[in-house]
C-alpha cells in the first residue's frame, strides 16, 4: 500500500514541475492575458496526462483529488504571474512596424553610404565608357575619372595612377606629363611601389599587420603615403595608385579600401579590354594601320578641328602596283610583307595629329593637317622617295612593285573628307595613266632624290 502511494505521488509530481516551468518562461513571453490562458490550457493537460497514467482510481482517493486541483490552479496562477511586467516597462508593440531607434537608422545610414557611393561610381564609369571607348588616348581621362571616384568613395586626395611599361620596368604616369618638367620614371621594381606592384599586396600607412620591413620601405620613399595598391589582370600588373592622402581613417575603413581597389581595377581591366577590341576592330591585321571605316570616322574629326582652326588640309592616296601580281601568283606572305614594310615607313613619318590608313588591298589613306596642296605634295614627294626604295626591291620581293600616289588639298574651299578622298582618288588614278609617280590637285609632279622636280 505504502508503494502504490509513492507511485501515486511520483506520477503526479514528475510532469507537473516541468510544466510548471515551460509555462514560467510561456507566460513571461506572452504577457498577462495570454500566460493566463497558455497556464490555462497547461493545467488541462496536466491533468489528463495523469488521468491517462494513473486511471480513473485517481479521483477516488479525496487527498489526491485535492493533490491535483492544487498543481492545476499553482500552473494557471504561474502562467498570470509571470505574464506580469514591470509598471515602468512598455507594453510589447501589436503594429506591424518595429519600434523606431534613431541611433539604428543612423548606423544603418552610415552603412549604406559607402555602398551608395559604390554603385553611383560604377554607374560614373559605364556613362564616362560609353562617352570615351573610342578616344584616341582615353587614359589622360581615365586618370581624371580615377581621382574623382577615390575621392568620392574615400575622400583620398593627391592620387597618382600609374601605368606600367610593356618593358616592364618602369611606371609612367596616365596623364600627359608637362614636357618643360623633367620627370623622372618611377621604378616598378623598388620602394614600396616596387613591392606593391610586384607583390599584388597593398600598403596602407600605418597598418602593423604589414611588419617592419615594409614599413621601412614606405619610410625610404621620397614622398608621403597612405596608400598604395596595384592594378592586376589576374596574375599580370598593368599599374598602381599612389594614394597621398585619406580622408578616412583607414583602420576603420578595411572593407571599403579593399572595395575601392578592386573597383578601380575592374574599371582598368575593363578599359583595357575595350581598347584590346577597338583594335581587333579598327586596326588592320596586316599594316598594323587603321581600317577604312575606322580612318574616315578619325579623319572626319581632325578635318572638323582642322576647319574651326582655319587650317588647310591635304589628303594623300599611296597605291602599290603589283601587289595584286604576288597574290595572284600565290606568294601571299611576300605580299604581305611588302604591305607592311610600307605601312612602318608611313607610321614614322606621319605627324602625331595627322592620320594614316588601309584603305584596301593595296592603296593607304593619309590626311595631313595645316599643309595645302603645295606643301603637302613636297611631304609626299620625301615619303615617295622612301617607299620607291622598299618597293624596287626586287631581289628581296622577286616581283614588280610601283607606287603612285595622289594629292588633293582642301584649297580655299572647305569640301568634306568624301570629297577629298575622291579627288585624290582620281588624282592617283591620273598619275598611273600619265606613268608619273605623283599627280596632285595643282598638277603632275616627278620626284627624283626625295625632291620634287
Amino acid at each position: 500500500m505504502h508503494h502504490a502511494e509513492d507511485d501515486v505521488t511520483l506520477t503526479l509530481i514528475l510532469p507537473w514541475f516541468p510544466i510548471l516551468l515551460g509555462v514560467g518562461v510561456g507566460g513571461r513571453l506572452l504577457g498577462r492575458t495570454r500566460g493566463l490562458f497558455l497556464g490555462i490550457l497547461s493545467a488541462l493537460f496536466w491533468v489528463v496526462l495523469v488521468q491517462a497514467s494513473v486511471g480513473p482510481a485517481v479521483w477516488k482517493d479525496p487527498w489526491t483529488v485535492a493533490t491535483i486541483v492544487a498543481g492545476a490552479v499553482a500552473i494557471a496562477a504561474m502562467g498570470r504571474w509571470s505574464g506580469e511586467r514591470p509598471i515602468d516597462q512598455p507594453l510589447p508593440t501589436t503594429s506591424a512596424e518595429p519600434p523606431t531607434d534613431v541611433n539604428m537608422i543612423i548606423r544603418s545610414d552610415e552603412c549604406l553610404a559607402p555602398l551608395q557611393q559604390l554603385s553611383a561610381a560604377m554607374d560614373q564609369f559605364d556613362d564616362w565608357l560609353d562617352e570615351h571607348r573610342d578616344d584616341s588616348d582615353p587614359w589622360p581621362k581615365f586618370n581624371e575619372l580615377v581621382r574623382s571616384v577615390m575621392y568620392q568613395c574615400c575622400k583620398a586626395t593627391h592620387i597618382k595612377p600609374y601605368h606600367l611599361r610593356s618593358e616592364g620596368e618602369e611606371l609612367v604616369p596616365l596623364n600627359e606629363p608637362d614636357p618643360l618638367v623633367d620627370i623622372e620614371p618611377l621604378s616598378a621594381r623598388r620602394g614600396i611601389v616596387g613591392h606593391v606592384v610586384t607583390t599584388g599586396r597593398s600598403y596602407v600607412a600605418g597598418d602593423i599587420t604589414q611588419g617592419e620591413l615594409v614599413e621601412q620601405l614606405a619610410r625610404e620613399s621620397q614622398n608621403t603615403m597612405a596608400w598604395c595598391f596595384a592594378i592586376r589582370q589576374g596574375t599580370s600588373p598593368l599599374g598602381a595608385v599612389v594614394v597621398g592622402q585619406l580622408g578616412i581613417a583607414p583602420d576603420r575603413n578595411t572593407p571599403l579600401l579593399r572595395a575601392t581597389e578592386r573597383l578601380i581595377s575592374q574599371f582598368w581591366c575593363t578599359l583595357c579590354e575595350a581598347i584590346r577590341s577597338r583594335s581587333a576592330v579598327q586596326d588592320d591585321p596586316v599594316s598594323g594601320l587603321l581600317t577604312r571605316p575606322a580612318f574616315l570616322r578619325r579623319a572626319k574629326e581632325s578635318l572638323r578641328d582642322s576647319y574651326q582652326e582655319g587650317e588647310p588640309v591635304a589628303v594623300a592616296v599611296i597605291a602599290l602596283e603589283g601587289l595584286r601580281e604576288l597574290s595572284d601568283s600565290g606568294r601571299w606572305e611576300v605580299a604581305d610583307e611588302v604591305v607592311r614594310e610600307v605601312s612602318n615607313v608611313l607610321r614614322r613619318k606621319m605627324r602625331m595629329d595627322d592620320r594614316v590608313g588601309r584603305f584596301d588591298g593595296s592603296r593607304f589613306l593619309l590626311l595631313l593637317r595645316r599643309v595645302d596642296s603645295e606643301l603637302a605634295s613636297l611631304i609626299v614627294a620625301q615619303l615617295m622617295s622612301r617607299l620607291t626604295g622598299v618597293c624596287r626591291n626586287h631581289g628581296r620581293w622577286h616581283g614588280v612593285v610601283e607606287v603612285r600616289c595622289g594629292v588633293a588639298g582642301s584649297g580655299t574651299e572647305r569640301p568634306d573628307l568624301r570629297t577629298l578622298v575622291f579627288r585624290a582618288l582620281a588624282q592617283c588614278r591620273r598619275a598611273r595613266l600619265e606613268n608619273t609617280p605623283i599627280a596632285s590637285d595643282l598638277g603632275p609632279i616627278s620626284v627624283m632624290n626625295g625632291a620634287v622636280v
